[in-house]
């Protein structure tokens, strides 16, 4: 029988007294994915370009090095998982003081991942990358797991998830306007070639800027719900364990449509930006307009900002997530298959984004449904294990993902060492064609996953919250009676 914990008063004051859900809480929580984001961008899109470019490890060294690192974090997220769980709350709440403890830790790391040590043998560059990037990981999965959990905790509304929802969405894309279009101008010489010591300053500039909107973010959003000592035990007094969390995703099929949906972003449609980088490397040889293509994306995240309520209220969110995402496919397919220039690539690639407008701004709300549905059908709230576990499956995609290309680099020809203007005969076609058909095929499959999978209505999930609601509220009442004798 596991042992009883005592909750915190101080944080059973703050939850109780908590103001109501506001601007606030939604300019918190975007500020916290802005922060976040901006680290996990330039890691994301620049790392390998550092790593296979500046210091000389081969694509598919590299491809090894991320896959060994995110297979081991597997170990670790399920650690960090039960950690985030069952550690008692301090008075300033039960997830969010990860947000400070972890914020400067994440900076450092990620400047020490672009130091420059192409003066290593070629082992020790190996090591230590895998060393350093294995640790930024972990840090990153300490900010991460408490962050997403926290939008349960900050609201039972539906609504107000959904706007939480969309004021990530825009934080992750804030995010990753600077490396995305401030970057390419910075990082690149007139050749088109990356420079070592601009990677450094970037990673300094932006890690700063991380841990400011992360203290931000802590300042500003609150916990509302109380998490009570009993919330992380199963129903026969154990704790609740990793693995079987997982097994219960099968009975979930809200749960395995949004991961799957959530992993094949990660897998095929993410990393559009850091395959942009070779096709305008090579294929147009102009590393200049890498900046127009990430700012023309932000116009419709704009849009789709002042939309996406009125959107939800008259089309429901499946029909948001479904239908939109085929156009984004049509148009991934023509670059693919067109002869194109610079200024069609973007246009397209503009359209693309409009269509998953909708998926990318509910994707969170969705998360939170699911996360939602798990607690009503095993009748256990255990948010910090449930989002590693949902944050193990999508990093570990993400990070194949980063593999994959490293990979199909390699195999459709491209040589580092011949720079990016001289690349052999079909290389810049094989390129082109490859930017175009990876999302294309993403974007199929998220359709698949919206439409054929995910199995409830806005309706019958408002249901659902109510009743895990009415759960939260016994448990907590039960709790403080127990503070009370």
């Amino acid at each position: 029988m596991a042992k009883p914990v005592t909750l915190n008063e101080a944080y059973v004051r703050n939850v109780k007294n908590a103001p109501p859900f506001g601007i606030k809480d939604k300019i918190g929580y975007m500020l916290g994915d802005l922060g976040f984001n901006s680290l996990q961008v330039i890691v994301n899109s620049y790392l390998m370009l550092f790593c296979v470019n500046i210091l000389g490890i081969s694509a598919v060294h590299f491809a090894s090095i991320v896959f060994i690192c995110k297979a081991l974090d597997a170990l670790n997220d399920t650690f960090i998982g039960q950690t985030v769980d069952n550690r008692p709350a301090t008075k300033y709440g039960k997830m969010k003081p990860y947000l400070k403890w972890f914020a400067i830790p994440y900076m450092i790391f990620t400047i020490v991942l672009f130091l420059d040590v192409t003066a290593m043998p070629y082992a020790a560059k190996i090591v230590w990358v895998l060393v350093i990037y294995f640790i930024w990981g972990i840090v990153g999965t300490f900010i991460n797991v408490p962050y997403g959990a926290m939008t349960n905790i900050m609201t039972t509304d539906l609504v107000q998830r959904t706007e939480l929802s969309n004021f990530r969405s825009i934080g992750s894309a804030l995010g990753a306007i600077v490396p995305s279009t401030v970057a390419p101008l910075l990082l690149f010489d007139a050749n088109n070639d990356p420079i070592a010591s601009r990677f450094i300053v970037l990673s300094v500039v932006l890690g700063v800027f991380c841990v400011v909107c992360l203290y931000a973010a802590h300042a500003l959003v609150k916990e509302r719900v109380l998490v009570t000592p009993d919330s992380n035990i199963s129903a026969a007094g154990e704790k609740v364990n990793y693995w079987q969390v997982l097994k219960s995703f099968g009975k979930n099929r809200i749960m395995i449509a949004v991961v799957l949906a959530y992993v094949t972003t990660k897998l095929f449609t993410q990393p559009v930006g850091t395959i942009n980088q070779y096709v305008f490397m090579v294929y147009f040889q102009d590393t200049a307009l890498l900046s127009l293509t990430s700012l023309t994306a932000m116009v419709p995240m704009v849009i789709g900002m002042i939309l996406i309520k009125p959107l939800v209220k008259r089309f429901g969110k499946k029909n948001l997530v479904t239908w939109p995402v085929l156009f984004s496919a049509v148009c991934y397919g023509l670059t693919a298959v067109l002869p194109m220039t610079p200024m069609t690539w973007i246009i397209c690639q503009l359209g693309a984004t409009i269509g998953a407008i909708g998926a990318g701004l509910l994707q969170w709300s969705l998360i939170s449904d699911a996360v939602d549905y798990q607690a009503y059908i095993t009748g256990v709230r255990n948010d910090g294990t449930v989002y590693a576990t949902i944050t193990f499956i999508v990093f570990f995609a993400a990070s194949a993902s980063t593999s994959i290309i490293a990979l199909m680099l390699e195999l459709l020809g491209y040589n580092p060492d011949l720079g990016s203007m001289n690349q052999l005969a079909g290389v810049a076609e094989n390129i082109k064609f490859f930017g175009g058909a990876w999302p294309m095929i993403g974007s199929i499959i998220v359709f698949i996953c919206y439409k054929l999978i995910y199995n409830i209505n806005d309706d019958e999930m408002r249901k659902v919250s109510a009743a895990v609601k009415a759960m939260a509220d016994e448990k907590e009442a039960n709790a403080l009676k127990q503070m009370e004798q």
